[in-house]
């Protein structure tokens, strides 16, 4: 027989669906009904690669049937494979969408993976995605996914696409300067088309409202979240009231702050009557703690 009769009469063999990283007893004996009377977890081998066959000749099948008291005949032969299924661009669509949350975006697939892949959910993993963040949506970018197969397995898929979504964004309304808190009549909310994994705008007026820039903001311009601080829950020049503590004694008193700073953060305080300067942590709003040994508390802030 030539090799490419020998290849058809392959091609022509029915072959049974495996669903496991390992054919069976049980796969070969639904292959081959013969073999029902051996275990049905007993490891043959390997399972194929999706798209390819596992055949087993007669010779592999005698020797199989020889460790069970089991008689082959001539003609048996078992080829195994995995059941494939062709991937609908509608099916890259929605994973994707559900990959980013966002069950409106609009996908324009541009190419996608032709080969068939195994039956299993299709995953388009953010982590796959080769973009950055701020890509204009008119870009097309590629991202490589995933279908799950037997017990860890995956099988490769990828799509070039163009995405788009319905989004929110933070605009300044008039000249924003930088380190003063924002008001509220200073922004409002846009509505626009953007790349959906886009992060660097802020999103709502709530993480805006209150807090400060870091650079001012022009008329029309996006608030960015990188430019966005907490306001200074203590200022430069401040009067403080500070609490210092030494185990359960503890002193009130009121301090000039040398520095700016927010909650958490230790700055320098001078005691207005001797001049003095210590340290203190800020607690909130012109209020702060120092925490000193017994010994030491009243020659630290006195």
């Amino acid at each position: 027989m030539t090799a490419w009769l020998f290849l058809m009469t392959m091609l022509a063999h029915r072959c049974d669906f495996v669903s496991g990283d390992q054919i069976s007893g049980a796969d070969l004996a639904r292959a081959l009904p013969l073999f029902a009377a051996m275990p049905r977890d007993a490891v043959i081998g390997y399972s194929p690669a999706p798209g390819a066959r596992r055949i087993l000749q007669l010779g592999e099948l005698k020797r199989i049937g020889a460790q069970y008291g089991l008689s082959v005949p001539a003609d048996s032969r078992a080829c195994f494979e995995w059941k494939l299924r062709p991937l609908s661009e509608e099916a890259v669509r929605g994973a994707i969408r559900e990959s980013l949350k966002a069950p409106d975006a609009r996908v324009e697939i541009l190419e996608m993976s032709k080969a068939p892949a195994p039956e299993g959910k299709l995953v388009f993993p953010q982590s796959g995605l080769s973009a950055a963040t701020n890509t204009d949506p008119s870009t097309p970018v590629t991202w490589k996914g995933y279908v799950p197969y037997g017990s860890s397995r995956r099988f490769a898929v990828w799509a070039r696409v163009k995405m788009a979504a319905r989004m929110t964004r933070v605009i300044a309304v008039e000249s924003l300067a930088a380190g003063r808190p924002i008001g509220q009549d200073q922004v409002r909310l846009e509505a626009y088309d953007d790349f959906p994994l886009r992060n660097d705008n802020a999103r709502n007026l709530d993480e805006v409202i209150g807090r400060i820039l870091r650079r001012p903001a022009h008329p029309g311009m996006p608030v960015l979240r990188s430019d966005l601080a907490e306001t200074f829950e203590v200022e430069r020049g401040d009067t403080v009231e500070v609490t210092a503590v030494s185990g359960a004694a503890q002193l009130e008193l009121d301090a000039l702050a040398e520095a700016s700073g927010r909650q958490g953060d230790v700055i320098s305080l001078r005691n207005p009557s001797t001049g003095k300067l210590f340290r203190a942590r800020i607690e909130g709003k012109r209020r702060a703690i120092v925490l000193v040994g017994a010994n030491g508390l009243l020659a630290r802030v006195q």
